[in-house]
């Protein structure tokens, strides 16, 4: 069973590029989600987020800025989504900017918009001062009878417009009921997987998420860097009696250093790398018929080193000529030796423009879950750590004799977290620190999970982690 977001009561951001919707995003539903540029056409997709207010909770949507005058391919594929947008939504938030004054294309979407016959709010943005305050009056020829200006910079405004919107989405009382919390939506906070596609530009990851919803919500471009931002897009799934939150987090394609252009695709680089801090799994989507590059590497040390669980994604598999049944066995002998230290995660050969194996992937997920989830006692460490002894006893590095290690603990899952408590617990060499997270994932069944340990000091305390 899949129950997308845009279910709910829906709150849409309209406009035309560069009037400060992603900023009025942002400060709205208290993240930062949306990059922030002076570039036009920054939000190329549409965003969801929540907002709070008055204890009730609705759903904004960020989309990309209009340019109906373009032509091109990426321009007319987020008018598209613009559309689809306004056909969705409860109330639209029709945004335009204080300092440029009433602009020609404003007064076409304003058309567009009465076209759907939609209610309509105007949000007068940057009215940063009393000068622009003053210069607003012109907007009046819009004939839109409910306007706001505001500041999306500095929020002034911003409780009156909620105030607004939350009077108007026009609720009723069992509506609301189901806006608060029941039983089963705590379960599937409860069980949330937030899994984060990473992968090198123009490797298939946002055609993998239309897959896996079963609807465009991405837009899908050869266009290398269509994906400039980091894109969270939830759905709920059923397995057996058990139902799952899964909310899937594509990111914008990661480049080499030496290759970003600008500061704006280094900002994209820095929040691929955050939602990786934020989620629970990886996915590293490979291009079946590319060769592996120094940068997959990189990529894959960036999610080794946060201790986050993996899955390979070979896509594009359908594009791989003269393969027979032995291919995807032979592809991934290739693949651990292009990742020896990452031979623990799970590979899954896919083709998004085909749909082969996506429903293999999700069961893959859930079973992940599964793992970096299990809860793991005392007394089993104990008798592992007499077994890891017996196997291999830790070798002496610096000083006169070996680490001794008193105890092994599980402190946290998602990673996957374990305490080693030992007398000279810096000592404990890194090929030992390896071994024993083998021993961990082999022992316990912890495929496809991040290990993270952390060394503590019996005397004095003190800790590190690997």
């Amino acid at each position: 069973m899949r129950k997308h977001i845009t279910d709910k009561n829906i709150v849409s951001l309209i406009g035309r590029t560069n009037v400060g919707k992603s900023t009025l995003f942002n400060k709205l539903t208290e993240k930062k989600a949306a990059l922030i540029s002076n570039v036009a056409g920054t939000t190329r997709d549409r965003r969801f987020g929540e907002v709070l207010w008055r204890g009730e909770t609705f759903v904004i949507s960020d989309t990309a800025g209009l340019d109906v005058e373009s032509e091109a391919e990426i321009d007319i594929e987020s008018i598209k989504k613009a559309k689809q947008a306004l056909k969705e939504s409860a109330l639209v938030l029709f945004v335009v900017e204080a300092g440029d004054g009433l602009m020609p294309q404003d007064k076409e979407f304003n058309k567009l918009i009465k076209k759907q016959n939609k209610n309509i709010v105007l949000v007068v943005n940057k009215v940063d001062n009393p000068t622009r305050l003053n210069q607003i009056g012109e907007f009046e020829k819009l004939g839109i009878k409910n306007s706001f200006a505001v500041s999306a910079k500095t929020g002034a405004g911003l409780g009156d417009l909620l105030d607004y919107v939350y009077d108007n989405l026009k609720l009723d009382k069992k509506e609301k009921e189901e806006a608060k919390l029941t039983q089963e939506e705590k379960d599937l906070i409860a069980n949330e997987i937030k899994i984060a596609i990473l992968g090198k530009p123009n490797v298939g990851k946002s055609s993998l998420i239309n897959s896996i919803i079963g609807k465009d919500e991405v837009i899908v471009s050869p266009i290398a860097h269509t994906t400039r931002e980091s894109q969270d897009l939830t759905i709920e799934y059923k397995k057996e009696d058990k139902k799952y939150r899964l909310t899937f987090i594509d990111t914008a394609g990661m480049i080499k250093k030496r290759k970003i252009s600008d500061k704006f695709q280094e900002q994209s680089i820095e929040q691929s790398l955050g939602s990786l801090a934020y989620s629970d799994l990886a996915l590293l989507v490979i291009d079946a018929d590319k060769e592996i590059t120094a940068q997959d590497k990189n990529i894959a040390k960036e999610i080794l080193e946060r201790s986050k669980s993996l899955m390979f994604i070979v896509n594009k598999w359908d594009l791989v000529k003269d393969k027979d049944t032995h291919s995807d066995k032979v592809y991934i002998e290739f693949l651990h030796r292009s990742f020896p230290y990452l031979t623990w995660a799970p590979v899954i050969f896919t083709s998004a423009k085909t749909g082969f194996r996506v429903a293999r992937l999700i069961d893959e997920v859930l079973e992940i879950n599964d793992n970096q989830t299990k809860k793991i006692s005392e007394q089993e460490l104990a008798e592992f750590k007499r077994f890891i002894i017996r196997k291999q006893s830790p070798k002496k590095t610096k000083g006169t004799k070996p680490p001794f290690i008193h105890i092994i603990r599980q402190i946290k899952t998602k990673p996957q977290t374990f305490e080693i408590i030992a007398d000279t617990a810096d000592n404990i060499h890194f090929s030992y620190r390896r071994f024993i997270t083998n021993q961990l994932r082999e022992k316990y069944g912890l495929w496809g999970c991040g290990v993270k340990l952390v060394l503590t000091e019996k005397n004095p305390k003190k800790s590190h982690q690997t």
